[in-house]
């Protein structure tokens, strides 16, 4: 590995682990607010998907304002105001009482994110070489979701016996202790500041404008399908899944005896959800690897695409638990190789077009993202309350399903 990849992966480990740490007190949510909504001051299971969704909805207007922000900042300066938001919120989640509270708190995290976000897809394409963006997105999504697995694996089990506030509260000291090491070390600014100079020179004045750039980028013919397929995944895994998992263990009263011990359908999702994080570090790299080596992204996309969707349509029948936890896990994986993939696959069909441009897709991408996963919380809970959980994973299948067969029919992505 030559000194330019060595650089570039220790960077985007290092932003990476940044963003884990902040996103610890989110995550924890999704797996303690559906069972604790009592105790945090809610009033129904629907404020609990307008709280899991709105911090998504939120950066849909934001994500163009960071975006903007990211021309006249470095990378640190965004990093650090992303932290400082980050731990504001988390430690919030310990002391908040009622509806609208929680709704502001989730929109000071919904800009952190922003953030975050941005600025690591951003440094990945400064950083990335000829046909390995795949690994470097593998490396940063397998790594900040470590902070997924802490958050979620604490949410699960200490919940239980300190409440929600007091595991808030630590996950908040957690960030404080050990976001500035990493700060300190960030390396990328001098690239990043001539990357963007070089970037606004070579964009003529008239297209310079966001909506220009955008409806310059939308002309590219496999940008459309990204972001088709962006949103669908979006709905699906970070919408739907993450948000309903805790709730329908517990509805489908599913239960392991481990030891001599009982363990219930929070324990069995928040370790569901753990695994998930815990195998990131090593399948992303993987499969992002693995990406770089391909003919075809695309391809690898579509079977993983299918798997998703029979996953889906075991998902909600009446397997023994074992099953359904096996059904579970494959589901997951397929999620983990489908977050790494699309942002593989988005770096490429931005990688013919010039630095304001690529930035431009991935900003467009990024929106499509947190369209999805904004929509998949408020529209699961609404569906479950007037249709059941099997509507919800049956329906997430068709749609799966028919955009699977359609991306192996007209192969959009030949050339990716």
């Amino acid at each position: 590995m030559d000194k330019t990849m060595l650089r570039g992966k220790k960077e985007v480990l290092r932003i990476s682990w940044i963003t884990a740490l902040c996103l610890m007190g989110d995550s924890m949510l999704y797996i303690v607010l559906p069972l604790h909504w009592k105790e945090a001051g809610l009033d129904s299971l629907v404020q609990v998907g307008l709280l899991l969704s709105v911090n998504r909805l939120i950066r849909l207007p934001l994500n163009p304002v960071v975006s903007r922000i990211y021309r006249h900042i470095s990378l640190r300066q965004g990093m650090l105001a992303a932290v400082v938001l980050a731990i504001l919120t988390t430690a919030s989640y310990g002391f908040i009482h009622t509806f609208p509270l929680w709704i502001a708190a989730r929109c000071v995290w919904g800009l952190a994110w922003s953030f975050l976000r941005l600025g690591a897809y951003y440094a990945i394409l400064e950083l990335c070489g000829d046909r390995n963006e795949g690994r470097l997105f593998g490396l940063y999504n397998g790594h900040y979701r470590l902070g997924s697995l802490v958050g979620m694996l604490l949410g699960g089990t200490l919940a239980e016996v300190l409440g929600l506030r007091t595991v808030a509260w630590l996950l908040g000291a957690a960030a404080v202790c050990g976001v500035p090491f990493l700060l300190r070390g960030l390396q990328i600014d001098d690239v990043q500041k001539k990357s963007v100079r070089q970037a606004e020179a070579s964009v003529p004045l008239q297209q310079r404008s966001g909506s220009a750039a955008l409806l310059t980028v939308l002309k590219t013919n496999d940008v459309p399908w990204l972001l088709a397929a962006a949103l669908g995944s979006a709905m699906i895994y970070e919408g739907m899944l993450t948000s309903t998992l805790s709730n329908y263990a517990e509805t489908r009263q599913a239960s392991i005896t481990v030891l001599g011990f009982t363990l219930g359908g929070a324990f069995i999702a928040g370790g569901l959800q753990a695994l998930r994080w815990g195998w990131g570090p090593f399948l992303s790299p993987f499969i992002g690897g693995l990406s770089d080596r391909q003919s075809s992204k695309a391809r690898l996309l579509t079977g993983t695409m299918g798997i998703a969707a029979a996953m889906l349509i075991l998902f909600p029948l009446p397997l023994p638990t074992w099953g359904w936890m096996a059904a579970a896990v494959a589901l997951l994986m397929t999620s983990t190789c489908t977050t790494t993939l699309m942002d593989a696959l988005a770096g490429s069909v931005s990688g013919t077009l010039s630095m304001h441009n690529r930035r431009t897709v991935m900003t467009a991408y990024s929106v499509t993202l947190d369209l999805g996963a904004a929509l998949g919380p408020a529209v699961s809970f609404w569906v479950v309350q007037h249709a059941g959980y099997s509507a919800v994973y049956w329906g997430a299948a068709a749609m799966w399903f028919g955009l699977c067969c359609y991306f192996f029919v007209a192969k959009p992505f030949a050339k990716q």
